[in-house]
């Protein structure tokens, strides 16, 4: 573990956090908690980026120094998050903080993410978790919803490059969850012309309902089911076909074994008289 005697007070005192803390959405408040100031800004930057021994992804007190850094200089601290998120794109506990960090820096993550969204030589899973960061800060501040519902639209017009359904279903996903009826034609256009992961999104006709253009019972229960992605089906197929494929052998198997012949005295007819004889001696 990194040494607490490594960095000064207070900012070490991050290093005796519980590690359960930095699994809560709520945030503790670190300047009430440990008096951090502005001036321990670098120290927690320093600390944000201390790992051991791997470097594949986040310690909690990284997340701890992040979310310090956020309440201290909101601007500052979203930007030490994207470097994060970038230096670690498969760390999972990053990607979750994207709602919480959203929620806290409002506006200024909106050009940010963008930034993200728009550049395709990004890590796939980045440039979701940016999508998914609009869609939280125009959950969080209403006055926001228009500029991040432009930009998930401006995005998804370039739904045939995008050819991973990955983006194209969180793109469609966000849209939805903002009711972005707007957007509906583009919607529609996206489910029809290329694969969508319906799992996350719903159908076409789940969409419509709740973008509030249709009613339930405008279809049928078939309808508003979500069919599970190409490739999900293409491994049933395949598991179908073994599964199949191996019950024909394993029969064909059987059928070909010798009939294993009785042993004498066992289950014949003599062997039923002889157990009768001695039955009537003992009486």
């Amino acid at each position: 573990m990194t040494e607490s005697h490594s960095y000064q007070h207070p900012v070490s005192q991050i290093l005796h956090l519980k590690e359960a803390t930095s699994w809560e959405d709520d945030w503790l408040d670190y300047t009430k908690m440990l008096g951090l100031t502005t001036a321990d800004i670098p120290e927690l930057i320093r600390l944000s980026w201390d790992q051991e021994p791997l470097d594949f992804e986040v310690e909690e007190w990284g997340v701890h120094a992040i979310r310090a850094v956020i309440q201290l200089d909101p601007e500052m601290g979203l930007n030490l998050y994207i470097d994060q998120l970038k230096k670690f794109p498969d760390d999972d506990w990053l990607h979750e903080e994207v709602s919480g960090i959203s929620k806290r820096v409002g506006a200024i993550a909106i050009k940010p993410f963008i930034k993200l969204l728009e550049d395709p030589s990004q890590e796939l899973w980045l440039r979701s978790t940016a999508a998914n960061g609009l869609r939280e800060v125009a959950k969080a501040y209403p006055e926001c919803r228009d500029a991040c519902v432009q930009a998930t639209i401006a995005q998804l017009h370039h739904y045939k490059q995008q050819d991973d359904g990955v983006i194209n279903s969180i793109l469609v996903d966000t849209l939805i969850q903002l009711k972005a009826v707007e957007a509906a034609s583009l919607i529609e256009q996206v489910f029809a012309n290329c694969e969508i992961d319906e799992w996350l999104t719903g159908s076409w006709a789940s969409a419509q309902v709740k973008l509030g253009l249709k009613q339930e019972s405008d279809f049928s229960p078939e309808d508003l089911k979500p069919k599970p992605p190409e490739k999900i089906l293409a491994i049933r197929e395949m598991l179908d076909a073994f599964e199949k494929n191996r019950n024909v052998n394993d029969w064909n198997q059987r059928s070909l074994m010798p009939t294993k012949p009785v042993a004498k005295g066992f289950g014949s007819s003599k062997q039923g008289k002889q157990s009768n004889k001695n039955k009537k001696k003992k009486r």
